[in-house]
């Protein structure tokens, strides 16, 4: 009589699903000529663009400052998950945040002043990839950047 209870009990804990720790959160941008993916597990983004986020992949990871993630929590608070829109074709954004248990999955118009506030934020993130290689350029005098426009003495 015990061996069928502790089965039970064995396959009800194995079919729950698994709570998640913190909040995972996903964005994918579609618009005209331009597809985004932006994947969040607390601080930490992940980054894909073009055909890679066609692909369901992510080619760039990161963290977000505490100020930034203050914004990002500010911000996913205020979509709107009760209700989206349903859309056909580009122009959208499809959103997923699970926190807990609670998973909530959501499609937005692009004009979404709230999930573009979301999207731009990560952007800013995203953006930061391209730091390091910025800094190795050289920088321009100031000789000769007058040079460039002309109006240097020496001609």
């Amino acid at each position: 009589m015990k061996y069928p209870l502790i089965v039970c009990v064995v396959l009800m804990l194995g079919c729950q699903q698994p709570s998640v720790q913190g909040t995972h959160f996903r964005l994918e941008m579609n618009a005209q000529q331009q597809v985004v993916l932006f994947v969040v597990r607390n601080n930490e983004v992940s980054y894909g663009g073009g055909l890679n986020a066609i692909e369901n992949k992510t080619t760039w990871d990161g963290s977000m400052n505490s100020k930034q993630r203050a914004l990002f929590d500010k911000y996913i608070s205020t979509l709107d998950i009760s209700h989206g829109f349903i859309q056909e074709g580009v122009g959208k954004y499809s959103i997923c945040i699970q926190r807990g248990f609670e998973k909530n999955k959501i499609v937005l118009p692009l004009t979404d002043s709230n999930a573009t506030n979301v999207y731009d934020l990560l952007l800013e993130v995203a953006e930061t990839r391209f730091d390091e290689t910025l800094d190795t350029l050289p920088k321009p005098s100031v000789d000769a950047m007058l040079q460039n426009r002309g109006l240097s003495k020496n001609k």
